[in-house]
Parts: C-alpha cells; sequence; structure tokens
C-alpha cells in the first residue's frame, strides 16, 4: 500500500499497465514463440524420420522454430541475453535427435518408460538453464564490479591517520 503512495498520483495506474503489458508479452510472444517453436520442430522430426511426412517445408520449419526461440526470449523479458536461446531451443533439438538417430535397442527399451522419457527431454532444459544463468550472473558480477572502479574510495582511505 505504501508503494503505491509514494508512487504518487496515477502511480497504481502506471504499475498496473506495466504488470498488465508484461503478462501480454509472455502470453503472446512466449507461449505463441513455445507453440511455434515445437510446432516446427514437430515438422522437422516428420520430416526427416521414417516413413516420412511432409507437414510443413523444412526450408520454412527451421527459420519458424529460430523465430519460435526469439518470440520466448523476448516474452520471457531476456532479450539481449542471447545465451537462453541455448535454454529454449535445447530441449527440442534432444527431442528431434532422440525421433532421428537410430538407437540401440536396449536404449528404445529403457526409453519406453514415460518416465525416463520425460527426463530424457527436461534433462538438457535444466541443464543448460544453470549453465546460462551462471554465466550472466558471473558476467554480471564482473561488469558491476569493473563499473565501480572509477569512483573515489571510502573517506577511512582518503584520510591520513595521525
Amino acid at each position: 500500500m505504501n508503494a503505491v503512495l509514494i508512487a504518487g498520483k496515477g502511480g497504481w495506474q502506471k504499475m498496473l499497465a506495466r504488470k498488465l503489458w508484461i503478462a501480454f508479452r509472455f502470453v503472446v510472444f512466449g507461449v505463441g514463440g513455445f507453440l511455434l517453436l515445437w510446432f516446427s520442430m514437430i515438422a522437422l522430426v516428420m520430416e526427416f524420420s521414417p516413413p516420412s511426412e511432409h507437414l510443413m517445408s523444412p526450408y520454412l520449419a527451421l527459420p519458424l522454430a529460430f523465430l519460435g526461440a526469439l518470440m520466448m526470449l523476448y516474452g520471457a523479458g531476456e532479450w539481449g541475453r542471447w545465451g537462453y536461446l541455448l535454454v529454449f531451443v535445447s530441449t527440442p533439438l534432444v527431442a528431434f535427435l532422440a525421433f532421428i538417430i537410430p538407437w540401440p535397442k536396449w536404449f528404445e527399451d529403457s526409453m519406453g518408460n514415460k518416465g525416463s522419457f520425460v527426463l530424457f527431454l527436461a534433462l538438457p532444459f535444466v541443464l543448460s538453464y544453470i549453465a546460462v544463468r551462471r554465466f550472466y550472473r558471473r558476467r554480471d558480477a564482473r561488469n558491476n564490479s569493473t563499473a565501480h572502479e572509477d569512483l573515489p574510495g571510502s573517506i577511512s582511505e582518503e584520510q591520513p591517520t595521525k
């Protein structure tokens, strides 16, 4: 309540408009990009896996998958942090490879379990998210420490002791 009062006249309206924009951006670009990415990847899987079925041209599906990943990046509010593209594309890429590569019989038998297949799809997402988040935390910490090097030191450092 105090934050709304401190914001001044019309502050709550601006805050509400900002939250509505974030929700709209997430639904339209985040969810829309997710659906576009998966639809394009399914079209690629159907094109290249036996028996070949034609849902969409692979020359169109690949750019649409990339566009879907960019839409997800914008919808999640991470525009400019291009490493998160790896996070969004990792699971569809692993699913694409899982359906295209002829796996050995023992591997197919172990992936027949629903839990194993879900873990197989979720693991690249989690691992790439951890790696990308760690990268950006280190980069931000390094940039913040170098940004403050030109500032004057504390008073105790500037004054000589008697």
